[in-house]
């Protein structure tokens, strides 16, 4: 029995070059997708339920500085922190003085759904600038 791979050199090849990929290409592409993200979840913020008073909601969205290879776009989190009630509205909460389940109201989840395809371009792009094939 004869197997024949045709294009496994080149994908092979494509894969060492991305594995060599210094960590400041990583986190440089990583900072731009997240900032992507990050204005995205401002914009929804307010587009699902969630009526603007003060503004507080949209300033608390931050993004976080890369490290060991992720970082974090929303919230810092805690009681006492901006926009600590946007988790709240993401996944939903039980209301005591109501006595009911107030469903959710996402925005990030949507926000990250809508812009994924985006984010893997900016992934892409740095990564070609990095292998000089752009």
């Amino acid at each position: 029995m004869d197997f024949q791979f045709e294009g496994i050199d080149e994908l092979i090849r494509e894969i060492d070059l991305i594995e060599q990929v210094p960590s400041r290409v990583k986190n440089r592409a990583l900072k731009n997708a997240g900032d992507l993200l990050r204005e995205r979840m401002k914009a929804e913020v307010y587009s699902h339920g969630l009526h603007r008073i003060s503004g507080e909601a949209q300033d608390s969205i931050i993004r976080t500085d890369p490290k060991n290879g992720e970082l974090f776009v929303g919230t810092q989190g805690g009681a006492k922190q901006p926009g600590y009630y946007l988790y709240m509205h993401e996944f939903g909460y039980w209301n005591v003085k109501a006595g009911r389940f107030i469903s959710p109201k996402p925005f990030a989840s949507i926000a990250y759904e809508l812009s994924k395809s985006e984010i893997l371009d900016i992934y892409v792009r740095e990564l070609r600038k990095e292998m000089g094939m752009s």
